[in-house]
């Protein structure tokens, strides 16, 4: 491959980050500051504020001095077809491949920027047209629509109240790895025995084990 197709790749696929990144982010709040672009990808914040000029001048971001960053209609419609492609790759990973819950974001991040929306369709049609992803989060449609999925956090569950895990958060790989290995997975049921007072963890039952989860990572888990 010639050097200026590995650089326009490169340049390809870093838009994809950025764009994909400040989707996530603006998710939770209208705007992503230029600090948690940043933090989640490991890049120094001179680097994000001057990437974010560039691409609000390509018309893929909106963005204003203390007002924060979002995306653009064009820049949107980048970021859903690349967390469709990413979320089909997990999957695929998990249904096809034998992956464990843990180990399939960074695969699926390395290959999403690879694989044309053809391929993309194929794995639609190979899983089934799967509606969520194995951590329960929704693929968005090959017309770019995400339907939302609306779930409690099992910290807000009441005691005595049998419920099943829907989704868990996929950014901390430590925080799914520890739930992984207590159980604590899409599909599965348990109850809320007790809550400590002050904050402290939720007692749960999960088939014949009794577990102690923290509330911040209680407040992760979607039921």
């Amino acid at each position: 491959m010639p050097l200026s197709d590995l650089n326009s790749k490169a340049q390809s696929e870093s838009t994809e980050m950025y764009l994909i990144t400040v989707y996530r982010l603006t998710r939770k709040a209208p705007t992503a500051t230029t600090k948690d672009i940043a933090d989640m990808l490991e890049v120094s914040p001179p680097s994000v504020s001057e990437r974010i000029k560039r691409l609000a001048e390509q018309g893929y971001l909106n963005h204003a001095w203390r007002e924060g960053t979002s995306l653009t209609e064009a820049g949107e419609r980048i970021a859903v077809n690349v967390l469709r492609k990413h979320r089909l790759i997990e999957t695929f990973l998990v249904e096809m491949a034998g992956y464990a819950l843990d180990e399939i974001h960074d695969e699926a991040c390395t290959i999403e920027h690879a694989i044309s929306d053809r391929l993309a369709d194929r794995l639609d049609i190979l899983l089934d047209h799967p509606n969520v992803d194995p951590h329960g989060h929704p693929i968005p449609t090959k017309d770019g629509i995400v339907v939302a999925v609306t779930y409690h956090p099992l910290a807000d569950v009441e005691p005595g109240s049998p419920v099943v895990i829907r989704q868990v958060s996929d950014w901390d790989r430590d925080q799914l790895s520890y739930l992984q290995s207590l159980g604590l997975l899409p599909g599965v049921e348990v109850e809320v025995l007790e809550h400590a007072p002050f904050d402290g963890p939720l007692t749960l039952k999960l088939g014949d084990k009794v577990i102690a989860l923290a509330q911040d990572i209680a407040q992760t888990i979607g039921v």
